[in-house]
């Protein structure tokens, strides 16, 4: 065991021998295309992201890095953001057709479009997933054609009634999008915008009191730095990955930088999740490289 003793209580604490904040290669180079992004983990411990090989699939890696293609998306589709719910359905987000599916991990059967209820505008392209423990599903849809505003986030009831919900509009670019351990709150990344907000969790899984989390370049992160995907580990430090920088950002609960980030191998880490048996690995979609990455962090993930 080792510890580190900082000035400030908040800083991470290194409490195991096997932490290393440097990635290395999980699968090998060019083995995803330039759209990776999703990973997601299932409780065996097998990886899921999107783009193996060709656009519109979604692999899956065993946890001795064994990788094929697990599923075709139907209709010519293709997935962004994945996340396993509670009851090991694989929900993907598709930013083509414009759904959210479930699939059914065994038989990798679609079994639903869990947004088909949505009567409003059409959506501009579902992006990434989040999931509190009740089951209830987040979904950023940024609009892309626009710096200033446009995007949305969403959610989606827990079944077996389905019901989508606009929860908020007008953002720029919304993109990751999380769920606190404690699910009191929602974080939201904003690509263009070089910030992360957050909301607070109302019971019913709507959001109240929005507000700047972190804004990365007043906190000394460059301009060409851009938030994409985020996790949470269990005491709330949020895992934030940064195209342009090439590393993975911590931000604790305070909102503020941890001294500790993650140096990927390319400059362009698009997304995160924590697997392993102890939960403390991290897997990352790299574009640049077009392939997985993994490094070891010192607390478990959460969902």
């Amino acid at each position: 065991m080792r510890f580190a003793i900082w000035p400030s209580l908040f800083l991470i604490v290194l409490h195991a021998d096997d932490v290393d904040w440097k990635a290395k290669p999980f699968t090998p180079a060019g083995s995803f295309t330039s759209g990776v992004e999703g990973p997601a983990c299932d409780a065996d411990g097998n990886l899921f992201a999107v783009s193996f090989e060709r656009e519109g699939t979604i692999g899956k890696v065993t946890p001795d890095g064994n990788a094929s293609v697990w599923a075709v998306m139907p209709d010519g589709g293709r997935a962004n953001g994945l996340r396993f719910d509670s009851h090991g359905f694989l929900i993907a987000a598709d930013y083509v057709a414009h759904k959210v599916y479930r699939i059914n991990a065994s038989s990798k059967r679609f079994l639903e479009n869990l947004a088909a209820d949505w009567s409003g505008p059409p959506f501009h392209q579902p992006n990434d997933v989040g999931i509190a423990s009740d089951d209830t599903i987040y979904f950023s849809d940024p609009d892309w054609s626009s710096s200033t505003g446009g995007g949305r986030i969403f959610l989606i009831t827990p079944g077996p009634k389905r019901r989508t919900v606009l929860l908020d509009q007008g953002l720029i670019t919304p993109n990751g999008i999380t769920v606190s351990p404690d699910d009191k709150r929602v974080y939201v990344g904003q690509s263009r915008a070089n910030n992360v907000l957050v909301y607070d969790r109302r019971p019913d899984g709507t959001l109240a009191n929005k507000r700047v989390f972190i804004d990365f370049v007043a906190s000394g992160v460059p301009k060409t730095a851009v938030p994409d995907g985020m996790r949470c580990d269990e005491k709330g430090n949020l895992y934030v990955t940064m195209v342009g920088l090439g590393k993975v950002l911590v931000v604790r609960p305070d909102g503020r930088l941890d001294r500790h980030s993650i140096e990927s191998l390319g400059k362009s880490p698009a997304n995160i999740t924590f697997c392993g048996p102890d939960g403390r690995t991290v897997y990352i979609t790299e574009k640049e490289h077009k392939r997985i990455e993994k490094a070891r962090v010192p607390y478990r993930g959460i969902r």
